[in-house]
């Protein structure tokens, strides 16, 4: 059940065209899922942006900006902002459909992207129940104890989250991720020991691997700001030579991380300032993870198997689009060239379909049109291998 209230608010201003205009605001609370969403929308005149963000209890859900330019009309521009607020809420409303959807079913990967979706909302009891769904129905399902495990980080639960990630590695010891999350997880739990050597570990598995890079070199800074020598962790100098040569090569490299900041921690070390260097650090782990960004791929999956967006061209086309731009900033990401591959499917599936209904109208038009029987017979037949391979490269 969902209930709205809803305010709209409305104030005059000067524009810069010197003309005065509406300053739009819609607020609405939208109940869904035993929960409240506050849905706050307005029009931000300086920056030509319609800005649209939901709450929960405070805590920020999902945002969205358009640009709309100010040289519209003003109705024009009021009727767009409140579009894309009621875009918004039934984005809301339609996370909540699809849960209830797939908790009539019995399929893991279906729960997993699920929770990937909540995740990605911040929305972690959700998550944390989706991800344990799928673990529950696949046992060995590593990635999706990859991300219970995150769930779980991002919730500040971190001993739950250390027995996710070792029970994951339990199930597949060779997964770099598992081996990188534990070993991050025992950072924040302060055991640098088991840190280093799941970090490690990971940096065996996938050399490449840029956030253990980081993270290795960020733990070792550390434990010479606290003064931390023993046995298991190598010599001072040692550890901080390998931390300057991780974080210059990361600034070489096509990485997450902002540049401007781990150049800011070389140049404290330079000058002997380790207080400087990890407040560096801290501001460049904040901009260390695009994957939100290139999971567009998990809300696509679910609305179109579970949203009834299956045979909405304009839904799929706007899908492709927005795999072509992130392809244009993350060009060397194999999952996103996979899933255009899959869009691109689906879109072929959409026009099979269309074309099935033209051949049967034209014989519904004329039933002895001897072409178009010819034409659905062979259709039906020689495209029903088509569709089954869509629906298991779905599943």
């Amino acid at each position: 059940m969902c209930i709205r209230n809803s305010k709209i608010n409305f104030q005059r201003l000067k524009s810069r065209r010197g003309v005065r205009m509406e300053n739009i605001g819609f607020n609405n609370d939208v109940q869904v899922g035993g929960k409240i969403f506050h849905v706050q929308t307005e029009y931000m005149e300086p920056t030509e942006k319609a800005v649209s963000s939901v709450f929960e209890d405070g805590r920020l859900i999902m945002k969205k900006n358009v640009d709309l330019s100010a040289s519209q009309p003003p109705l024009q521009i009021r009727n767009e902002v409140s579009t894309l607020h009621r875009q918004m809420m039934q984005e809301v409303e339609m996370m909540f459909f699809i849960s209830d959807k797939v908790r009539t079913i019995r399929h893991a990967s279906s729960n997993y992207k699920l929770g990937l979706l909540f995740l990605s909302r911040n929305l972690f009891e959700e998550a944390i129940d989706e991800f344990r769904k799928a673990v529950a129905i696949d046992h060995d399902f590593a990635e999706a104890y990859l991300q219970l495990g995150k769930a779980y980080l991002k919730a500040n639960l971190l001993q739950q989250a250390k027995e996710t990630f070792a029970e994951g590695l339990s199930k597949k010891d060779s997964y770099a991720d598992l081996h990188f999350y534990l070993g991050y997880t025992y950072f924040l739990l302060n055991q640098p020991h088991e840190a280093l050597k799941e970090l490690k570990r990971a940096l065996e598995i996938n050399p490449s691997f840029i956030k253990a890079q980081f993270w290795l070199s960020y733990l070792y800074l550390k434990t010479i700001v606290d003064n931390l020598q023993d046995n298991v962790l190598p010599a001072k100098i040692e550890r901080l030579n390998e931390a300057k040569e991780r974080l210059s090569k990361i600034i070489e490299q096509d990485s997450p991380f902002k540049s401007k900041y781990i150049q800011l921690a070389l140049d404290g070390i330079e000058e002997n300032d380790f207080e400087k260097v990890l407040s560096a650090l801290d501001k460049a782990a904040e901009d260390g993870d695009v994957s939100t960004e290139t999971e567009v791929e998990n809300e696509f999956y679910l609305k179109f198997m579970f949203g009834g967006k299956g045979k909405d061209d304009q839904f799929i086309h706007e899908y492709t689009g927005k795999l072509k731009g992130l392809l244009t900033k993350y060009p060397d990401y194999p999952d996103l060239h996979n899933q255009l591959g899959i869009a691109y499917l689906i879109q072929c599936r959409n026009l099979f379909l269309n074309a099935l209904e033209e051949f049967r109208h034209a014989l519904t038009l004329n039933p002895d049109f001897t072409r178009a029987q010819k034409n659905l017979k062979l259709a039906e037949n020689d495209g029903k291998g088509f569709l089954i391979l869509l629906r298991a490269i779905l599943k």
